[in-house]
């Protein structure tokens, strides 16, 4: 079933139904109190010192006190469930959110736009918590408390009542105006602050080719326009939100006016008495207080509802890589583990990025993939992983079409080390770990570490696996982040084993050292490099040009009979 913003409510609905009847039961306490205070006033102002009867006095502050007391209680429990299921509801919102974007392939997730993603998961989704804070909170009590409001005052007095409704329409009036106004404004407030994430998030990706360029003076404009507009719509939209406030107080203070005027100068023909005044006061006040409320509420939903058709466009956005139902068996070496038959690649234009693509592997083999920039290694790879299905013919897992196994039987069974190192906040431990994160032992740590060369550098922190790594292992080199992942892979312990050029960062000797470990342990192995020298020694090499396999076999058989591996590999090896 198709997720949507609200979805996760529905698991919550007796207490979002709760809330407001609890908040119902409160307003009637606050609408009986400045009754009681009315018979309290008008008592004291109609006797005399020595006939004052105080159980007159006494029971009402008594019923004050116990409905005061009552109030307390419900609004405590209103608070409680608006902020459990409001705090759950943002819960599982973001972890919905997640899942969809695993789900995404990563062409989806760049269409839609990584930085309005991320606004989407954090800003959008904490807009809604707050959306249904305030629906909880203030739905029913705003309208119930103005609406006892006019009920009351008519009840006091029909000239009083008359001015109490004029005071509430106008302020209700100007509320509406507000919320007519705004809607739009906040979807364009959204929308700059995406472009603004955008800005940053190629600012920071790209600091070095900035630098690079001499190009800061060029960004820093484009970030200020932004940050402009940005600012420019913010304005406009606060400007017309700070109307709301002085009107409505304007209005509510000029009505309080006036039920003091009657009360003082037109007492006799109004029938209003200082308690019935006292009183009358006291509900304008609730009525403001809860006009404010309610402008809170419509702001919250408004950029809830904003946020809403954001969130149910992402969610709107069908995976393109749809798992069956089979699981995984064990690998024999008899049948190939991939095969591809076929097989071509779009990424959405005419243009073929793989094209015509025959590849099998069989269980303990080790294949090297070789070609120059753009000629479909990583495309190839990606079909491997099923992070894309191909556009025409069939990839073949363990006999059947990939599109019949769950995509984490698949996953689950290859390690990839690709051409973009991707390390993690936290410890060289915890990247380590994020391959085997309970089965692995101290010691296939440390033996991971020594085949990947990892050991190396690792030894050298006084806090060893405890050392700090930053977000995107900016505090480490390019072969240090290289030998980790390397390391990760390993620890990992799955059959497969695929590096996508995972060791252009390191020297040659280095190079064939790892190789030389990996080899050791028996893995299915697939390498993608642009080094000759990196696949020379795999049982079968397939050279890419152009998306196509020009040519396949042994190094030897290579060198003799395909003049791009023979041209490859001449040119590094006189290089190097």
């Amino acid at each position: 079933m198709k997720k949507t913003a609200l979805g996760q409510l529905k698991k919550y609905r007796v207490k979002v139904i709760l809330a407001p009847v609890f908040k119902l039961f409160e307003c009637v306490c606050e609408l009986l109190v400045p009754l009681l205070v009315k018979n309290v006033v008008d008592y004291l102002t109609d006797i005399r010192t020595e006939q004052v009867d105080f159980t007159k006095i006494l029971w009402p502050t008594l019923i004050m006190l116990a409905l005061a007391i009552l109030g307390f209680g419900v609004t405590m429990i209103t608070q409680y469930l608006a902020a459990r299921v409001s705090a759950d509801y943002a819960y599982d919102l973001k972890k919905d959110l997640y899942r969809q974007i695993n789900s995404l392939s990563e062409k989806q997730i760049e269409t839609f736009g990584k930085s309005k993603t991320l606004t989407i998961i954090n800003n959008d989704s904490f807009a809604l918590q707050v959306g249904v804070n305030m629906f909880m909170r203030a739905l029913i009590r705003a309208p119930f408390l103005i609406i006892g409001t006019i009920v009351a005052a008519f009840l006091l007095s029909p000239e009083a009542g008359l001015i109490v409704l004029g005071a509430l329409f106008l302020s209700s009036l100007v509320v509406f105006l507000v919320m007519g106004l705004t809607p739009k404004r906040y979807q364009a407030i959204q929308s700059e602050l995406d472009h603004l994430s955008t800005l940053g998030e190629d600012d920071l990706s790209g600091a070095r080719v900035v630098r690079a360029f001499h190009k800061e003076e060029e960004e820093n404009r484009k970030f200020q326009e932004g940050s402009a507009s940005y600012r420019k719509k913010a304005f406009a939209l606060s400007r017309i939100s700070s109307f709301l406030n002085p009107l409505t107080f304007f209005f509510i203070n000029l009505g309080i006016i006036l039920v003091i005027f009657l009360s003082g100068y037109h007492q006799q023909s109004s029938g209003i008495t200082v308690g019935t005044a006292v009183a009358l006061v006291h509900y304008l006040v609730q009525a403001l207080a809860a006009l404010v409320l309610f402008s809170r509420l419509v702001t919250s939903l408004f950029k809830a509802l904003a946020s809403k058709k954001r969130v149910d466009s992402f969610f709107a956005i069908e995976p393109e890589i749809i798992g069956g139902s089979e699981n995984a068996k064990p690998f024999s070496s008899g049948e190939p583990i991939f095969d591809l038959q076929g097989v071509s690649l779009s990424y959405g234009g005419e243009e073929l990025a793989l094209k015509n693509i025959d590849f099998s592997l069989k269980e303990g083999r080790r294949i090297g993939v070789i070609g120059g920039t753009g000629s479909g290694k990583s495309s190839l790879i990606a079909l491997l992983e099923r992070f894309l299905d191909p556009t025409s013919g069939t990839v073949l897992f363990q006999g059947k079409p990939m599109s019949q196994y769950k995509v984490s039987e698949i996953r689950k069974s290859i390690a990839l080390v690709s051409q973009k190192p991707q390390l993690y906040h936290g410890t060289i431990r915890s990247n380590l770990l994020l391959g085997n994160p309970v089965a692995a032992s101290e010691e296939e740590i440390q033996e991971a570490l020594e085949d990947s060369l990892a050991a190396e550098f690792v030894s050298r922190y006084e806090d060893g696996l405890d050392h700090i790594v930053e977000e995107g292992g900016v505090n480490l080199s390019g072969g240090q982040k290289q030998r980790l992942l390397l390391a990760r892979a390993l620890l990992s312990k799955r059959p497969i084993l695929i590096l996508d050029d995972a060791t252009s960062a390191l020297d040659y000797q280095s190079d064939a050292t790892v190789r030389k470990n990996i080899k050791k342990r028996g893995l299915t192995t697939i390498i993608v490099s642009q080094r000759a020298t990196s696949i020379m020694d795999m049982d079968r090499i397939y050279v890419l040009d152009a998306g196509q396999v020009v040519a396949e076999g042994s190094h030897e058989e290579l060198l003799s009979s395909c003049p791009i591996y023979r041209e490859i590999y001449e040119t590094q090896v006189a290089a190097s």
